[in-house]
């Protein structure tokens, strides 16, 4: 998580492409706060990485398939694979976190080993997450060796010492997580509507695009889109894309040239007086205001 909006998309499935630390392994591992976010809020995503969140200082709220946890200090989440999820703070108060994403790949060093030990995990359907709380054993373990990792990224990324953590990560939580036996395994028929939906807007957000067409992507009646956007990503359908837009235009305006009249045309807005409109609606501040006011945040952070 070490950008501040999901601009890096797979083309496959619309699901997040992560940015690794070393493209030819595929682990992401980051320390950072939550004020880098827009708004102290990321945008509900999701990917094919597992995702590990460690709270270090402060309090995160977490969204998985609409489910809100509160994460405190000291204490972790894991993400499982596919799941939407985005982390945000509802007080607006700082968070300091380390975030480790793996993908499942690493794990799977033949079929037997993925079929038994891998996906008996990540395709239970019935665990979407799982806590973590250093006031329990097991999990205190799978803590200390986040945090492992995270020491071992910063002093010499040692491929070998990290994945030696992540088996040893996945052993113990291979003992204690509820899995079921792969012939037990069954999609999630809402969660392949929203994907669908959310791939629709994120292919064609800078179009004028309407909820009966974000609905028909889904193959599903208006109504039960709205119903669907609200239990999974807590908003309704033409807000997610309003807040992607937005989220779109902060990227452009940190690693552009463009003028606020070509990026709000380009993120697909009507006009730029619209854009400024719903921009200070969601981040209390213009578009060049958030650019300065992040800007001396970063300052303060680095």
């Amino acid at each position: 998580m070490n950008t501040i909006c999901i601009d890096n998309i797979n083309e496959k499935d619309y699901s997040e492409k992560i940015n690794y630390n070393k493209k030819e392994y595929p682990v992401s591992i980051h320390k950072t706060f939550l004020s880098q976010y827009p708004n102290y809020s990321c945008i509900s995503h999701w990917h094919e990485d597992l995702e590990f969140i460690l709270i270090l200082s402060g309090h995160m709220n977490y969204n998985i398939n609409g489910t809100i946890i509160n994460i405190t200090e000291q204490n972790g989440i894991l993400v499982n694979s596919r799941q939407f999820h985005y982390g945000y703070s509802y007080d607006f108060t700082e968070c300091e976190f380390i975030c480790i994403l793996f993908n499942p790949l690493l794990l799977c060093i033949n079929e037997y080993f993925e079929s038994t030990y891998v996906n008996t995990i990540i395709k239970n359907t019935k665990q979407p997450y799982y806590m973590f709380y250093s006031s329990i054993t097991w999990q205190k373990q799978i803590l200390d060796i986040l945090k492992m990792i995270y020491i071992q990224s910063e002093r010499s990324f040692d491929i070998l010492e990290i994945q030696y953590n992540i088996f040893s990560l996945w052993k113990i939580l291979y003992k204690n997580f509820p899995k079921i036996e792969n012939n037990n395994i069954k999609p999630n028929r809402q969660i392949t509507s929203m994907k669908k939906m959310i791939t629709f807007i994120k292919n064609h957000y800078n179009e004028n695009i309407s909820l009966d067409m974000i609905a028909n992507a889904g193959n599903i009646c208006k109504s039960n889109c709205s119903i669907l956007f609200h239990k999974y990503v807590c908003q309704t359908p033409m807000s997610y894309l309003t807040k992607y837009r937005l989220n779109q235009s902060i990227n452009l305006l940190f690693h552009t040239d463009m003028s606020i009249t070509e990026i709000s045309y380009e993120v697909g807005f009507n006009s730029t007086s619209y854009y400024s409109e719903m921009f200070k609606k969601y981040y209390q501040c213009t578009p060049r205001e958030y650019l300065k006011i992040y800007n001396t945040k970063r300052e303060i952070i680095i």
